[in-house]
């Protein structure tokens, strides 16, 4: 009879989802592996805004203390501008376990502390390797094969593969590519742009959202009195600026009064890091019996809601959760049957978030729409709460 020790577990990407999922399966006494493109510490392009509700999760990832260590930022209240200078403000309390506020901390910093303690737990980890290729049996990854920025290759096989690799969906793209499928080529239509700043004028324990023609931006503190601004335009805004995020910011985003008066005398501490969005919300799945999706490699939030991190936490608990449950002592080891277990609770987990999401959205790239719900949400508290609830786990 098999042993967990014996079942392997491969992690693609070891960000927050990736590193989250592997220390509570380490936990459970599996073999888990996590495959990284990068090395960390990195800066990742993020909001860089963990809500309250993240907090359960790192004192049951025992990393609470050295989160907190970091020295984020405490953040109260959440602002939202239109072009105008209209603002309505959604307190932290607001959100499950709030009380304490939300925290503003970079994802060089959290994400090192997780992928570190994952390491601590005892799982294989695997830093600077992309996945270049996947080898298939059947309805299954029989392995994968990494390459190093050497040139060098390796290859790893496991019983399960979770592809925790963000919006760029790795090993999905690598699936569809090996098995030829022919997915129309998505249209990018939006490009995330971010970077530290300092000399920002914003109030301490405050998370600023600036809607301006074609997107919206969100700048809070992070550790070190820095400040955190990322901002999704719409992809045709970005070709008329060349990609140019420091032209977007002073052609475009200063036509926000509010976020030209904060953002005026601010000084880069990097270059600007730039992705495309190809989409919003649930992710194509597929057929591929030993390969799970966690993570916005699952479904990507708008991150106007403030819960990409949280979503990210809770897909890594459920699938944990799952394979723990799928662990048969009969000794037919893994149940794969754990992957349509996992999808259908995470998606009735995420359905309410994700569809208000694809109501909103269309509100966040129109600087008319959203100055007209923030008029709204200003004279009507019911309103903004339900909205905000609505964002938040069920």
């Amino acid at each position: 009879m098999p042993s967990k020790s014996n079942q392997k577990i491969l992690i693609i990407g070891g960000g927050v989802a990736g590193s989250s999922l592997a220390i509570r399966l380490r936990r459970q006494g599996w073999e888990v592996c996590i495959v990284e493109k990068d090395k960390f510490p990195r800066h990742k392009l993020c909001g860089e805004f963990v809500s309250p509700e993240c907090f359960s999760h790192f004192e049951e990832l025992d990393v609470l203390d050295s989160i907190s260590n970091i020295g984020g930022e405490a953040i109260f209240e959440t602002r939202f501008f239109s072009e105008s200078g209209r603002s309505v403000a959604v307190p932290s309390k607001w959100f499950s376990g709030g009380m304490g506020g939300a925290l503003g901390i970079s994802r060089s910093e959290m994400d090192y502390c997780l992928l570190e303690k994952a390491r601590e737990s005892g799982a294989e980890v695997l830093e600077g390797r992309r996945v270049t290729n996947i080898s298939l049996d059947g309805k299954r990854i029989e392995s994968i094969v990494t390459k190093n920025d050497r040139g060098e290759t390796l290859n790893k096989t496991a019983d399960l593969i979770v592809d925790a690799t963000g919006r760029a969906r790795v090993l999905s793209k690598l699936l569809e590519k090996k098995t030829r499928q022919r997915h129309r080529a998505k249209k990018i239509k939006h490009v995330a742009f971010k970077a530290h700043l300092e000399n920002v004028n914003l109030e301490k324990g405050i998370c600023e959202i600036y809607f301006f023609r074609g997107g919206y931006g969100g700048l809070n503190y992070v550790e070190n009195g820095v400040a955190n601004h990322c901002f999704i335009v719409d992809s045709n805004v970005a070709r008329e600026n060349r990609s140019d995020a420091d032209r977007i910011l002073k052609d475009v985003i200063y036509s926000n009064e509010r976020a030209y008066e904060t953002l005026k005398d601010s000084e880069k501490k990097f270059d600007w890091l730039a992705v495309p969005v190809e989409r919003f919300g649930r992710q194509p799945t597929n057929d591929i019996e030993n390969l799970i999706s966690i993570g916005d490699a699952s479904a990507f939030i708008d991150p106007f809601t403030g819960s990409g991190m949280l979503m990210a936490f809770e897909s890594g608990k459920v699938l944990a959760l799952e394979i723990s449950k799928g662990w048969r002592e009969s000794g037919s080891g893994l149940d794969l049957a754990i992957k349509s277990r996992y999808e259908k609770i995470y998606q009735r987990n995420t359905n309410r978030r994700l569809k208000l999401c694809s109501i909103v959205h269309p509100l966040s790239y129109s600087p008319k729409l959203a100055n007209f719900v923030i008029a709204a949400a200003r004279f009507n508290n019911n309103l903004l709460r339900h909205l905000t609830s609505s964002t938040r786990p069920a």
